[in-house]
């Protein structure tokens, strides 16, 4: 008798229509709390949970439409759909359903959200929706037929909650293969993530997604594997699957390929550098949608950082000394040799990132001192310091400390209206780069990596000074050598050497000058070109790349234009200020800047 009595409470619960309502029309509502299951009867149908409402189920789909096209379902935010078992929300053999959540679809079981054959159908899950199950929580399933035209759009959260164990599948999302034109996109801010700590099998990643013709995942969110990098994130299978990584999304865990016929996309950014761990037996093609050179063997890139701008560094040292070197041609000390000239200088450098070309948008600020040493008539021993600090675009940092020593020759007579001088420097840097990479191998889904590494520099250049109108002509050159050096575990650089060669047409003008005060205005107009090697060779994970500048980076044209001014307290006592303003055809513009105060005892 007793299991007579709960054969019939079973069915009075779970089957028995009274706890059903068919609804049909456009304006149906649930503003309270209701356990009552929903079932779509007609086209056109939509539902909306509201006023902070639970609709829940132990047993049938709270919400289930079986063949109605058009259906609507909206939970607001704060109401909430549940099931202690399975299919949450089922729709099968439907066309044009949408599913609009801002509050929480959960099931106890699997399947929160399960399309059996949908066509052209839509699932948004807004900023605060929050969409779980223990398995398969968001499921495109085939049974019988084809999925077609599927839209999922997560800015939430779409999670699996259980620990699978074994080969049961535990997926956040889930495309089976007969699923066609399927498109998934987690928005910035928007987490996937299960905890599969067994998933090492394909169909066990965070997403899968396989395809009998097309389907696309786009992330610029979060897609974790809460069990550890190790264990897959996605999986993608069938043909036809595009993935695109982008912005600053994060990927925790290992990417699965089978089959043929996909493409991986990184949308990162220019010069962002990044390494993700693609394993399986399928293939696919490489892209990066940023132009930065990208290395197959998993997909990596190391972002070129500092290194796309070596030529423009050697070419900015360059009009700093020549800056500098008018600044003491323009002093006492200078005409009349008796004692040595210095000044230190702070300066700023900012340029403009262009993603056609590849150029890095950076800042960069200095501390610097030269020295001149006049040791006879027309020679002067310099020595030249500066401490910079560079910020480039996509996390990266670069701290120099750099050191030229050399000779200037001046007052070599060409004729009696002409007269040329020479310098000549050679120095080191010490370069410390820090930058921050994206990565599907560690548990914040980044990775900051660290370098230390020399380079050498030498600085020379020939100037003709006519006594008349005519400016000065100069040609300088340029050079640069950077060892071999491993910036991580994943990246290594070959050895590069740089060449640089520039023409300048520079003059001084004397605004005014008396027995207190001296006014001089001063420019420089040149012209750079890379002369040799603007190839970067490199290394991830032990597959080589090359990274080439552009056409558009290998000249620049720079116009820098300074005023330095002098005023004498006293014959022993001197205020100098001096001011050099740069602007560049590749979009960088700086200042330097010195404050002077001297008093010979």
């Amino acid at each position: 008798m007793l299991k007579i009595f709960r054969v019939f409470l079973i069915y009075l619960l779970v089957f028995n229509p009274a706890y059903s309502v068919n609804i049909t029309g456009d304006d149906n509502e649930i503003n309270s709390d209701s356990t009552t299951q929903q079932v779509y009867n007609a086209d056109d149908t939509s539902l909306t949970i509201t006023n902070s409402s639970t609709l829940s189920r132990t047993g049938q789909a709270p919400v289930n439409i079986n063949g109605q096209d058009n259906g609507t379902l909206t939970i607001n935010s704060g109401s909430s759909i549940t099931a202690t078992s399975h299919n949450t929300v089922q729709g099968r053999n439907q066309d044009g359903l949408t599913v609009t959540n801002s509050g929480t679809i959960s099931s106890g079981g699997s399947k929160a959200i399960n399309l059996l054959n949908a066509q052209n159908s839509t699932v948004t899950n807004n900023s605060g929706g929050i969409i779980k199950s223990n398995t398969n929580t968001v499921t495109l399933t085939e049974d019988g037929g084809t999925g077609n035209n599927v839209t999922i759009t997560n800015s939430g959260q779409i999670f699996a909650e259980a620990v699978s164990s074994g080969t049961t599948n535990n997926n956040a999302v889930k495309s089976e293969d007969d699923t066609n034109n399927m498109t998934l996109t987690n928005n910035a801010g928007g987490h996937i993530y299960n905890n599969n700590s067994s998933a090492t099998a394909l169909q066990q990643a965070t997403v899968f997604i396989a395809a009998e013709d097309t389907a696309t995942l786009t992330n610029s969110g979060k897609i974790e594997n809460k069990a550890g990098p190790e264990n897959f994130a996605i999986g993608i299978a069938g043909s036809g699957v595009t993935v695109t990584l982008k912005d600053a999304g994060i990927v925790i865990g290992k990417i699965n390929v089978a089959d043929s016929g996909h493409t991986i996309r990184l949308q990162h950014g220019a010069g962002q550098g990044y390494y993700y761990n693609i394993t399986g037996n399928g293939t696919y093609t490489l892209q990066d949608l940023d132009g930065n050179p990208v290395v197959k063997g998993s997909a990596g890139s190391v972002g070129q950082g500092g290194n796309e701008m070596v030529d423009e560094e050697l070419g900015y040292k360059s009009l700093s000394f020549r800056n500098s070197l008018v600044r003491y041609q323009q002093s006492d000390e200078f005409s009349k040799r008796d004692k040595g000239w210095g000044e230190i200088t702070t300066s700023f450098l900012k340029r403009d990132g262009d993603k056609s070309t590849l150029a890095l948008d950076n800042e960069k600020i200095g501390i610097g001192a030269n020295i001149f040493e006049p040791i006879s008539d027309n020679k002067t021993l310099i020595f030249s310091f500066e401490t910079s600090l560079q910020n480039i675009s996509k996390n990266h940092d670069l701290d120099k400390f750099s050191f030229l020593t050399g000779m200037n020759f001046d007052k070599i007579k060409i004729s009696d209206e002409i007269y040329s001088e020479i310098y000549f420097l050679g120095g080191a840097s010490v370069n410390k780069s820090d930058r921050n990479i994206l990565t599907n191998t560690t548990s914040s889904g980044l990775l900051d990596i660290s370098d230390e590494y020399m380079s050498y520099e030498v600085l020379f250049g020939k100037k003709v000074i006519f006594n008349n109108l005519l400016p000065d002509l100069s040609f300088n050159f340029g050079y640069s050598h950077t060892p071999s050096h491993e910036e991580s575990k994943y990246y290594k650089w070959d050895e590069r050497d740089v060449y640089n060669g520039s023409l300048a047409l520079s003059n001084e003008h004397q605004i005014f000058k008396d027995k207190k005060k001296n006014l001089y205005f001063s420019w420089i107009a040149d012209a750079r070109t890379i002369l040799d090697d603007n190839v970067q060779v490199f290394y991830v994970n032990g597959t080589k790349g090359s990274y080439a500048q552009n056409n558009d980076l290998k000249s620049e044209f720079s116009l820098s234009a300074g005023l330095n001014y002098d005023y004498n307290f006293s014959q022993n006592s001197k205020f100098s200020m001096a001011l050099d303003g740069l602007q560049t055809s590749q979009d960088t513009s700086g200042i330097q800047a010195n404050l002077k105060y001297s008093h010979r005892f």
